[in-house]
């Protein structure tokens, strides 16, 4: 960027640039480039934010746009620790404040035939390296989970491991039906049995209105549901809980999309209704920050951008709620005080 242009104009254009708002729709460049990366402030943590480029995700949800941009070929170990060093190099004058680094493809990096297991071995082993840097995010479906293979990273890492996961919502026939998931809650839950059993942490997305034809009312209702549920299954396993709570988008190009465009009354959710809900059960002890982001895969009016309550201040108060250090998920090991044994079982479908 030329001198000549003054000097707010040069930060903001950075700040678009390579801050926060920074692209991160496109597909990578290169194998040997990631599709996205960010060093951002976390609930209060300094975090690496990684977005591989590996060979696409096994699954296609009805509701997600991210494998269209990935790779339909297998990507070799050495081009995807060649994405390693990059994003390094590309952070290195931050490397040293460094205390989370996430890693993510789209998909699971815990499935072998999308992610080399090796280079996932040598990444952990890498990380042991940072010495500021607690924890290590691996994003998966909990179906791949391996108490073996967990406590293998843990040990390369020198880390505690938490597993980033797409929980979205506790209703089967959502999760089948409307979202394709492919993930009954018995093989969820089983994969919460492993986390607990290698002593890792769970952050887990929910999705707020996942289905179209909700009103407020009921997608607030279904969301606060979801995330009871989850906090309690992860405190009956001593498994600390972080919620994602994300406010659906309308990604382009997907099956979900498809339903959207036959309804002529569709409105995403209230950015206002999620930031309540993520307060209140913040205030209940659950840790919650927000999805404040459609991934460069929707168009405005079709995200919370596009409902009559929309503001710059609700996009700040959200961005100050995901920077608030405040709420950790280790102090989330206890019920819900007025949580009975029923919190435990899917609720029914009203």
């Amino acid at each position: 960027m030329s001198s000549s242009v003054p000097l707010d104009e040069f930060v903001g254009g950075l700040y678009r640039s390579f801050g926060p708002p920074k692209p991160m729709g496109g597909p990578a460049p290169a194998p040997d480039r990631p599709h996205f990366f960010l060093h951002r402030n976390f609930l209060g943590e300094q975090d690496l934010a990684i977005l591989f480029n590996t060979k696409r995700c096994r699954y296609q949800c009805k509701f997600c746009a991210l494998p269209f941009k990935s790779s339909r070929e297998w990507i070799p170990e050495d081009a995807v620790l060649a994405q390693f060093r990059y994003v390094l190099e590309e952070n290195k004058h931050a490397i040293g404040v460094l205390e989370r680094v996430s890693v993510a493809n789209e998909g699971s990096v815990l499935d072998e035939t999308t992610f080399p297991a090796d280079a996932l071995t040598r990444i952990a082993g890498a990380v042991r390296r940072l010495p500021r840097v607690r924890k290590l995010i691996l994003e998966s479906r909990l179906e791949f989970l391996r108490p073996e293979r967990l406590r293998e990273l843990t040990a390369a890492s020198g880390k505690q491991l938490d597993v980033l996961t797409g929980f979205e919502t506790l209703d089967e026939d959502l999760r089948e039906r409307v979202l394709g998931k492919r993930e009954p809650l018995d093989v969820f839950l089983r994969g919460l049995d492993v986390a607990g059993e290698a002593g890792c942490e769970l952050t887990a997305y929910v999705l707020f209105k996942p289905e179209p034809t909700m009103s407020d009312k009921e997608a607030w209702a279904e969301a606060e549901a979801s995330v009871d549920y989850l906090h309690e299954h992860c405190a009956a396993r001593g498994v600390p809980l972080t919620v994602r709570l994300n406010p659906m988008y309308v990604a382009r190009g997907t099956q979900w999309a498809r339903r959207v465009e036959e309804l002529a009354e569709y409105r995403p959710p209230r950015l206002s209704d999620v930031i309540a809900l993520a307060e209140r059960k913040r205030a209940q002890g659950i840790a919650v920050y927000l999805g404040l982001t459609s991934e460069g895969l929707s168009d405005e009016q079709m995200t919370y951008r596009g409902r009559e309550d929309f503001g710059s201040g609700l996009v700040k108060q959200g961005i100050l709620m995901n920077s608030d250090g405040s709420v950790g998920s280790r102090r989330h090991l206890l019920p819900l005080a007025d949580a009975g044994e029923s919190a435990l079982a899917p609720a029914a479908k009203g």
